[in-house]
């Protein structure tokens, strides 16, 4: 791949479009690339870079910041490179995103990135990931690889050449790609580390195991269990064994002891038991006898109680049939309460009545004299408003005409601001005409000097050509004692134009500013004269001073006569109104005087005739109320009541103590039963002691749960040993398996990770490094032998400096002069720029040709000259030289001056003063 032309814009330190035809370059050899610190030397590799990969050389750096600060907001940013690859001719063209100005209305809007490929036959490819993917695809490089190979920078291969075996590894595993081998050493320490941590999990499963084997504290094997538990050998796990199954087989014949010792008390409880429950059944037949003969004395002192209380209740039962007499009277005179009820609600019904028309009489004459006080009121009012209406015209006329007037002041106050926006635009329009006119001024004077000097200089260079003896062509003369001289200072004939077109330009627009203000002028003057004419009608004076302040003035007091006018209008409205009301009003309150009297007459009438009603209806309640008990009906009824419950009481006293007294009888006949039945069933029996009895069945019980907990513990020891026993069984097998997997995987582990002791600490990854590294170390040298004049060469050290440490990629140095061999890190900065940069084209070469088939025809090697002597320079130079061979070009990038003599083929980067870069090529 070689470029063969680049177009830069807005990218970096470029500002504007900056276009490098790097195919004046040739087709082969070397070129540098020089100028200032911070120029754009670098950039123009990062271009390249970002051209093919959408990123920049290096990592410090993100697209988003290609975008030139130096660079106007409407110059794009973009790359655009045409190479050559294979012979055939390809056009890539890619811009980072960054704010542009936007297309429509203000601010700024995100340009995307994009990237375009225009293939030889035509095609195009766009967005910016198929790009690069194409791009990789092509050439056969990533960004990464491209820059190992291409690019050839101080830091980079500096860092190689003094890196230590871990360093060496890490940058070897990013460019040959490494990681595998290095995967696949951490698998195997995982591996080991995982088998190791199972066979330590195994064994302490077995010995918690062991520890969970129980053995009685009396058996002679407890001793010898103690001690195998105390040891914890795993490798005596045969002889544990064994020891748990003696334990269990003589726990198994404890068992069946213990269950048959159990097996005969529990019988000996059963015939006890059978004793107990007849000496209970006997014991609660006495017990119950006793009770039952206590019983019966108690209810025969109570059948005594019982008959007399019956005897009294009985001598009640004469007070019921004066208690019926009683309530028979009383309901016989309930209906006359009924007719005391009827001659109450009639009275207080007449009552309401009277009370209402009565106080109907009361609200009547005072509506009356309420309604002749206002009918006054109302005539004499009706008087006062005779002349309401009259001046209501007169007022509409003031009213309109001081609304004109306003609207004169209105129209007056509007034109004198219309006036001074005019007088203001007047004044800027005046102030831009003197501007304009000072800047024609001095762009004349200008075009006038410049015109001189350009013919001044006319004439320097056709004096520059005469020669003595040649015939003037303005003069005649053939003799030139004075000829004219050319000025540096002479303008171009382009930049003459340029001065007069600027002049002419100026010219226009101080006319055009004088013709405005013209215009400006003579509305001014028409709009003052409107307005003294407007404020002579309106004040009554022909004259401009101060006719806004008195405008002002006029139309505040024109706004307190209209207020004043509208509330006189208002007022006058008001009385008219009230005056119609009035006459409305006036005859419907007389109406209302006389609805009133009549009222008053018609109640009065009313109560006369209530109180002759009342009185009768009060004579006939008294009459009935001397006949009866008591007030109402409800306390008559009340009283029926309480003489039926009264009866109730006594009846039901007589039941309940006949009741009670039978229910006592038969409970004593019951106790007399009983009494017979149990003398009859103990008549043969003696009284057992039951305390003695049952010490005698709780011995027995309490021999059974010791036989039954002396069970419960051999059965218990033998789950726990049983359960052990098949766990330890089942583990023993298994962890042999994994102790053979371990000690294998272990040592394989050791192996790949250089971790054999008494060996070299070279670990599988550094071996595959290592091989890598003797190749760049071969390549390298056909370099160094030439930048050195045969007296360095590069070599792998073969043995580490102690074997504690990783080793296998340190690099020294043969001095073939005094047959010496010695770190690298001893060399001085002028050797160790030789062997850095031999080491870096050594691993450039290597790298290509790892990828296998990669036609990269283009290379860059930045900095690092500055430390070399002149001798070291040449060899240096020819060195590189080696690698233009076939049609590779190699670019320098630096500034030392030396480089400049030597190279004839340079790209020439200038930073310009205000801002940004340029390039320029020589060969």
């Amino acid at each position: 791949m070689k470029p063969t032309n680049l177009i830069i814009s807005a990218f970096g330190p470029y500002a504007d479009k900056v276009e490098i035809d790097l195919s004046k370059l040739g087709e082969r050899g070397l070129y540098l690339i020089t100028g200032d610190t911070g120029a754009g030397k670098t950039t123009i590799f990062d271009a390249i870079t970002f051209a093919l990969y959408g990123e920049a050389s290096g990592n410090n750096r993100e697209a988003s910041m290609f975008r030139s600060k130096y660079a106007h907001e409407n110059i794009p940013t973009f790359v655009e490179m045409t190479f050559i690859y294979c012979h055939k001719k390809y056009r890539i063209r890619r811009n980072p995103e960054y704010l542009r100005p936007a297309k429509r209305g203000e601010g700024f809007t995100a340009e995307k990135a994009e990237a375009e490929l225009v293939y030889p036959d035509g095609r195009i490819l766009t967005n910016a990931k198929r790009v690069t993917e194409a791009v990789e695809g092509l050439i056969g490089l990533d960004r990464d690889q491209f820059k190992q190979i291409a690019m050839i920078a101080q830091g980079d291969f500096m860092r190689l050449l003094l890196a230590s075996t871990k360093e060496r590894s890490e940058i070897f595993r990013d460019i040959f790609n490494t990681k595998l081998y290095q995967r696949l050493q951490d698998k195997l320490k995982n591996e080991s580390g995982t088998l190791k941590n199972e066979y330590e999990s195994l064994k302490q499963s077995i010995s918690q195991y062991i520890e969970g084997v129980v053995c009685d504290s009396n058996d002679p094997l407890n001793m010898e269990l103690d001690k195998m538990k105390t040891q914890g050998n795993i490798d005596t796990i045969n002889d544990t064994v064994e020891l748990i199954e003696k334990i269990i087989n003589q726990d198994e014949k404890l068992q069946q002891q213990y269950k048959k010792m159990l097996d005969e008390t529990e019988k000996k409880i059963e015939v006890m038991n059978g004793i107990l429950a007849k000496a209970e059944k006997e014991t609660i037949a006495y017990k119950t006898l006793e009770e039952e003969e206590l019983r019966k004395g108690q209810k025969l002192q109570e059948l005594t109680l019982y008959k007399n209380n019956l005897d009294t209740e009985a001598l009640k039962q004469a007070e019921i049939e004066q208690i019926v007499g009683i309530i028979q009277t009383s309901k016989d005179k309930l209906k006359e309460y009924d007719e005391l009820q009827r001659l109450n609600e009639e009275i207080e019904k007449k009552n309401k009545l009277l009370y209402s028309h009565k106080t109907n009489v009361v609200n009547c004459k005072g509506d009356l004299e309420k309604s002749t006080i206002i009918l006054d009121n109302l005539k004499k009012e009706s008087i006062n408003l005779k002349d309401a209406g009259i001046n209501i015209e007169k007022l509409h006329h003031q009213k309109k005409d001081i609304l004109e007037k306003q609207n004169m002041v209105t129209i007056l106050l509007n034109a004198l601001t219309d006036l001074e926006l005019l007088n203001k635009k007047l004044s800027e329009t005046q102030l831009k005409y003197k501007n304009a006119f000072q800047r024609a001024e001095d762009a004349r004077n200008l075009f006038n000097t410049m015109e001189k000097a350009f013919l001044d200089e006319q004439a320097g260079i056709l004096a520059s050509r005469l020669e003595e003896g040649e015939r003037c062509p303005v003069c005649g003369s053939c003799e030139h004692p004075l000829k004219a001289q050319m000025s540096e200072a002479a303008p171009t004939e382009e930049e003459l134009q340029r001065a007069k077109t600027n002049s002419e330009k100026l010219q226009t627009e101080v006319i055009g500013y004088s013709t405005e203000a013209g215009k400006l002028k003579g509305k001014v003057e028409v709009s003052r004269a409107e307005i003294i004419k407007q404020g002579a009608l309106l004040l009554g004076e022909n004259q401009s001073e101060e006719i806004k302040d008195k405008t002002i003035i006029k139309k505040e007091q024109l706004k307190s006569q209209l207020t004043e006018t509208l509330n006189q209008i208002a007022n006058e409205e008001n009385r008219l109104k009230r005056k119609e009301r009035l006459e409305e009003e006036i005859p419907q309150t007389e109406l209302k005087i006389k609805e009133y009297e009549k009222a008053v007459s018609e109640n009065h009438q009313q109560v006369i005739s209530l109180e002759m009603e009342m009185k009768g209806l009060e004579e006939a309640k008294d009459k009935i109320l001397r006949t009866l008990e008591f007030n109402s009906k409800s306390e008559a009824e009340k009283n029926i009541k309480e003489q039926e419950l009264k009866k109730t009481m006594i009846q039901n006293a007589f039941e309940r103590a006949k009741k009670v007294y039978e229910e006592c009888n038969l409970a004593v006949a019951e106790c007399s039963a009983k009494i017979e039945t149990l003398r009859e069933q103990l008549k043969d029996t003696e009284k057992v002691n039951l305390d003695e009895e049952n010490g005698k069945k709780a011995a027995l019980q309490q021999e059974k749960n010791e036989w039954n907990r002396s069970v419960t513990q051999v059965v218990s020891r033998l789950d726990r040993n049983y359960v052990a026993l098949q766990r330890i069984n089942a583990q023993r097998d298994h962890l042999s398996n994994v102790e053979n997997r371990w000690i294998w995987m272990k040592a394989l582990s050791n192996t790949a990770n250089g971790n054999i002791s008494g060996k070299e600490k070279v670990m599988l990854e550094t071996y595959i490094q290592m091989n890598y590294f003797d190749r760049i170390v071969a390549k390298a040298n056909t370099r160094m032998m030439v930048m050195t004049g045969g007296q360095y060469e590069l070599k792998r050290r073969a043995e580490a400096e102690n074997r504690q440490s990783q080793s296998g990629l340190e690099l020294d140095v043969i001095d073939h002069y005094n047959g010496t061999e010695r770190s690298v890190k001893t060399l001085s900065g002028g050797e160790s720029f030789k062997a850095s940069l031999s080491l870096a084209l050594g691993l450039s070469d290597e790298i290509q040709s790892s990828a296998g088939g990669i036609q990269l025809d283009t290379m860059f090697v930045d900095e690092g000259f500055g430390s070399l002597d002149e001798e070291s320079l040449n060899q240096a130079i020819k060195a590189l030289a080696g690698l233009t061979e076939g049609n590779r070009l190699v670019g320098i990038i630096s500034h030392v001056a030396e480089l400049k003599e030597k190279i004839d083929k340079q790209i020439v980067v200038i930073k310009e003063k205000t801002g940004g870069s340029k390039v320029e090529i020589c060969c």
